[in-house]
Formats: structure tokens, C-alpha cells, sequence
């Protein structure tokens, strides 16, 4: 009998410590990214930035901080504080716009490029394989010429309904496709395969 309770109290024992337990892998607030990363607007147009917070292993992390938004030259990009969206104000940059979040005590920044210049009579616009369109926005002159570069993951250009816009582009991948716009004005597009993929064209 007593050789018995010696047997299960050290069962007990076994049982309860060691590396036996089960562990939890805790979320670190570890970077902010902030999306896109660069962008080309002109004086007068728009671009909005995200920012979305990483833990240790680069996994979305939720519980932290909206960001704040500041850029280190107003003068010639500003942004809204709270919402992240940059607005080109007169040529020059690149100009660095910041976004600070925190998080169970811990501050982390992550920053964007932006330079603003005079619209011209082409863009360029990839269609990444994140996506999105970078830049999310870009502006030319009427008549110019605005290139779309599709990378691995098909994507295609869905243009709202504005009156004046060009023919819209299938799906495409490993291609780069031209669409000119001959009108002024402000054209939206989204890609219909990735929800939330959108984009714009200001034509000056």
C-alpha cells in the first residue's frame, strides 16, 4: 500500500513539471508596415498609405494602436493625421511620411517615400503580386499614356463607370499593357479578381 501511494505521488510530480507543459507563442509588436512604400503624385493629387502591424514572425498582429500619420516636409506632401492619405502640394522629394503605432507598450514606426512632381505624358503602374497597384495613384497630361505592369499573379484593370475612360484590360499576367487617355478627368479602376485592389488616374 505504501509502495502503491509512492508511485502515484511521483506520477503526480511527473505530470505537473518539466518541459512536459504545454507552451504559448506569444505575439511581439515588432514592425509597422506601411504600404505602398513609394509613390510618385503630382501637385494637387492623392495617394493613401496603410499601415498594418507585424509581430516576430511577420504575422498581421491585431490589439494595437490606429496610426498617427506625419510628414517630414509639408510643404511639399502632407498627410492626414489619422487617416494616412497624402496629398501632393508642390514639387520636390522624395518626402518621408511616417506612420507611429503602439501596442502593449511598445512604439514602432514605418515610413514611405513620396515625391511629388508636375504631371507628365506617362506613368507607370505595377500590378504587384501583393495586391496592389503601386503607385495607387498616378497623374499625366491629356493624351498621355499610363502602362500598366503585370507581374506573376494575374490581375486585370476594371475602370469605374466615368465617362471617358479607356478600354478596360482582361486578365493578364508576366505583361505590361498601355491604355492612353485622350480626356480630363479623374479616373478610378479596381482589379474584379482581388477585392479591395484599386487604383486612380488624374488626367490634367
Amino acid at each position: 500500500m505504501r509502495a502503491a501511494l509512492f508511485l502515484m505521488l511521483v506520477g503526480a510530480v511527473a505530470g505537473c513539471g518539466g518541459s512536459g507543459g504545454d507552451s504559448t507563442n506569444t505575439q511581439v509588436f515588432t514592425s509597422l508596415a506601411v504600404a505602398p512604400t513609394t509613390a510618385s503624385i503630382a501637385p494637387g493629387a492623392t495617394t493613401q498609405l496603410s499601415a498594418t502591424p507585424k509581430d516576430q514572425d511577420g504575422h498581421t498582429m491585431s490589439g494595437i494602436g490606429a496610426p498617427t500619420w506625419s510628414s517630414a516636409d509639408a510643404t511639399i506632401a502632407s498627410v492626414d493625421a489619422n487617416s494616412g492619405l497624402v496629398t501632393g502640394v508642390a514639387a520636390g522629394g522624395p518626402v518621408a511620411i511616417t506612420a507611429t503605432a503602439t501596442g502593449a507598450g511598445i512604439t514602432k514606426t514605418g515610413t514611405a517615400s513620396i515625391t511629388v512632381a508636375a504631371a507628365g505624358g506617362t506613368a507607370s503602374v505595377t500590378a504587384t503580386p501583393s495586391e496592389t497597384f503601386d503607385p495607387s495613384t498616378v497623374t499625366i497630361t491629356h493624351g498621355g499614356t499610363v502602362t500598366w505592369v503585370f507581374q506573376s499573379l494575374t490581375h486585370n484593370v476594371t475602370f469605374d463607370n466615368v465617362s471617358g475612360h479607356p478600354q478596360d484590360i482582361g486578365d493578364t499576367a508576366n505583361q505590361s499593357v498601355d491604355r492612353q487617355f485622350p480626356t480630363a478627368g479623374t479616373f478610378t479602376y479596381h482589379c474584379t479578381i482581388h477585392p479591395g485592389m484599386n487604383g486612380t488616374v488624374v488626367v490634367q
